[in-house]
């Protein structure tokens, strides 16, 4: 039943990393601007995901694995909310 709650977690972050990038992509106005948001969220996530499996790492096996990757979906998720709530006072 683990494994089932850790690949639905697994899911929805990823629809969460990959709503943040695409949402900055569309409405961040120069490509720079653009690739300088990807970079940072991206550093910001990976940063935080390994801080996070560092202390997972002794937990079962595929603990640190599976920590780094909600991790990196939890960082990217002050982004999207943001972008969502700046899409919808544009609206």
């Amino acid at each position: 039943m683990r494994i089932v709650f850790t690949l639905v977690l697994l899911l929805i972050v990823i629809a969460v990393t990959g709503y943040a990038h695409w949402q900055l992509a569309r409405q961040t106005p120069t490509p720079s601007q653009r690739w300088l948001g990807h970079v940072l969220v991206g550093l910001v996530a990976i940063a935080f995901g390994w801080a996070v499996a560092g202390v997972y790492m002794g937990g079962e096996e595929g603990g640190g694995v599976a920590a780094f990757l909600v991790a990196i979906g939890v960082a990217h998720l002050p982004p999207a909310i943001v972008l969502f709530l700046k899409k919808q006072r544009d609206k």
